[in-house]
């Protein structure tokens, strides 16, 4: 599900601000996502550049 609030606006691609849509307390075990994941839907979008991914995906793996 999703609000709209990622939708693309020009020069602010890839910055965006946490917001609450005060449900935050109903999340279940599915709607977890890992930061792997969450970075790699982030690259499949076109949001960051391979080279910020892959600088990025070095980081959560060194963890």
């Amino acid at each position: 599900m999703s609000c709209g609030c990622m939708k693309n606006s020009g020069n602010h691609m890839g910055k965006h601000q946490m917001h609450s849509h005060g449900d935050e307390g109903n999340s279940s075990a599915d709607d977890t996502k890992t930061a792997l994941e969450i970075l790699n839907e982030r690259y499949a979008r076109g949001e960051i550049g391979k080279e910020e991914y892959l600088s990025m995906k070095n980081e959560i793996l060194s963890r």
